[in-house]
């Protein structure tokens, strides 16, 4: 059965964000673990069968990584957004200033054919992040077996609809692969759930 790669992660703090979680000095680290968590996966490395299909949202930091890594090793995703891309980009790109995560949307989502991105078009609220992370989750499962890949630093989210909503969503049938951005900046063993 075909695989899904179904990815949920921070986005890199704003520059006011109170409580440090996803730093942006923290960006490259990320990167390279996001590829080791995707490149089993890959077709060079996957061999026979049918090939992976990855799915997230597509926000600054983890989500744009995720996209930016897998079709870099052969990967193809499918992006979901619950707002038009002009608006998303307000809500869940743009707000560090200095970055290049703007142009990196644009650039993933331009290249993307029609039938591996979908808008939902619902009115900005909390609730359509959740709503999206179950329309990532529906879709993945319809592809085949889903895979999590999450970067989560293990609490509750800012609201509905964030990185903790979509790792609770996900059965715990398969083993997920799960770590924090704690364990990119101390370079420990990811925790696994």
């Amino acid at each position: 059965m075909p695989i899904s790669l179904l990815f949920t992660g921070h986005m890199i703090d704003k520059p006011d964000r109170p409580e440090p979680r996803f730093p942006a000095s923290l960006e490259e680290a990320a990167r390279v673990r996001i590829t080791r968590a995707i490149i089993p996966y890959a077709p060079a490395k996957a061999g026979s069968g049918e090939p992976a299909l990855g799915f997230a949202s597509c926000a600054r930091g983890g989500d744009i990584l995720f996209h930016e890594q897998g079709r870099a090793h052969g990967i193809d995703t499918v992006i979901v957004l619950p707002f038009p891309p002009e608006v998303f980009v307000t809500t869940s790109v743009e707000g560090v200033p200095g970055s290049d995560w703007a142009s990196r949307f644009w650039d993933l989502w331009n290249t993307t054919p029609e039938p591996q991105r979908e808008v939902m078009d619902l009115p900005v609220s909390d609730d359509a992040y959740g709503a999206c992370n179950a329309r990532l989750l529906k879709q993945a499962r319809q592809h085949g077996n889903v895979h999590l890949i999450a970067l989560w630093d293990g609490k509750a989210g800012d609201g509905p609809g964030g990185t903790a909503d979509l790792v609770a969503r996900v059965s715990a049938t398969n083993q997920p692969d799960i770590f924090s951005p704690e364990s990119l900046q101390t370079g420990s063993s990811p925790a696994e759930t």
